[in-house]
C-alpha cells in the first residue's frame, strides 16, 4: 500500500468518498407543501351582510396521497387525507362571514378539475378572538 506523508492513501480515499456521499447524492426531496392563500384584515364580529372574500388559482395535481386543510385556525376543522387524482385544477377558497351564525365564519376550499369536471371539497367553521390582519387558505401536503 502507498502512503502519502506518511498514512495510508487508500483509508484516506475511502474516508473522502464516504464524507462525500450525501453531497454527491443528496437528501430525498419530497414534494412541496403548496398554498392558496389571502392575507386581509378580518373582523372578530363578522355578520352575514358583509362580503365574501376569495383566492383562487391553477394547480397542476400529479396522482397521489394529499393532506389538504384549512387555516388560519387550528378549529376542528374538516381535512382530507386521500387520493387526488391527476390534473390540472382551479382551487378556490371562500371566506363567509356570519356564516352559519353572526361572529363566525365559514371556510370552504375546492379542489375542480378543469377537464374531468370532478371536485374535491372540505369546509371548516371558526371565530377568531380578535380583529386584525390574517392569512387565510388552504394546504396541500403530497405525501409522496
Amino acid at each position: 500500500m502507498r502512503t502519502w506523508a506518511g498514512k495510508p492513501c487508500r483509508a484516506t480515499a475511502v474516508a473522502l468518498v464516504l464524507a462525500l456521499l450525501p453531497i454527491m447524492s443528496g437528501p430525498a426531496q419530497a414534494a412541496d407543501v403548496a398554498y392558496n392563500r389571502k392575507s386581509q384584515h378580518l373582523t372578530a364580529t363578522p355578520n352575514s351582510g358583509m362580503p365574501i372574500a376569495l383566492v383562487s388559482r391553477e394547480i397542476t395535481l400529479a396522482d397521489g396521497t394529499y393532506g389538504w386543510w384549512n387555516f388560519p385556525t387550528s378549529a376542528p376543522c374538516q381535512t382530507y387525507t386521500g387520493r387526488i387524482l391527476p390534473g390540472t385544477y382551479t382551487w378556490t377558497d371562500q371566506l363567509w362571514p356570519g356564516i352559519p351564525s353572526a361572529g363566525t365564519y365559514r371556510h370552504h376550499s375546492y379542489l375542480t378539475e378543469e377537464n374531468g369536471g370532478w371536485s374535491y371539497h372540505i369546509q371548516c367553521d371558526f371565530q377568531l378572538s380578535a380583529t386584525g390582519s390574517y392569512t387565510w387558505g388552504s394546504g396541500l401536503d403530497p405525501h409522496f
